[in-house]
């Protein structure tokens, strides 16, 4: 009986104090407009397509960014045969931010450790899935970094 009046009152609290997700796409208030694009493709036509998303063409206030991307996998551990057992995804995103004839440089950088795949095309599938999630977290902390400037 206790729990149900605590999630009562937890339920309560939560949708009047105002509380709204940090991922909020809906309270987005600026374009961004990609002027120059390289890198990696698969992190950066995700991206593309995040930023599309997420961006409010009808607002005013409008941020122009250069991307590049960059992708690397490195060999962490080998086996006794001296094949690749472990490798190291590392993701690196540089955007140049333009706005009001000011530029700002962010830079992000993710890294996951993955063990090799005996099947090929599995383990260029799951590389490809992490790619993309690196590309959806340099969004999300640029969406963050652009929110703050409004």
């Amino acid at each position: 009986m206790i729990k149900k009046y605590f999630y009562l009152f937890v339920f309560l609290l939560f949708t009047n104090c105002g509380f709204t997700p940090l991922y909020n796409s809906n309270n987005v208030n600026y374009k961004i407009n990609i002027t120059q694009i390289s890198g990696d493709n698969i992190i950066n036509t995700t991206m593309m397509s995040e930023i599309q998303r997420i961006s409010k063409p009808s607002s005013k206030n409008v941020f122009n960014i250069k991307i590049n991307s960059n992708y690397e996998k490195r060999i962490i551990s080998k086996n006794i045969k001296g094949s690749a057992s472990d490798y190291q995804l590392i993701a690196t995103v540089n955007f140049q931010i333009i706005e009001n004839n000011k530029t700002e440089t962010i830079n992000y950088q993710e890294k996951q450790n993955i063990k090799k795949n005996s099947n090929s095309f599995d383990q260029i599938n799951y590389e490809n899935t992490i790619k993309e999630n690196f590309a959806t977290s340099f969004i999300r902390k640029l969406n963050l970094e652009l929110s703050s400037k409004q």
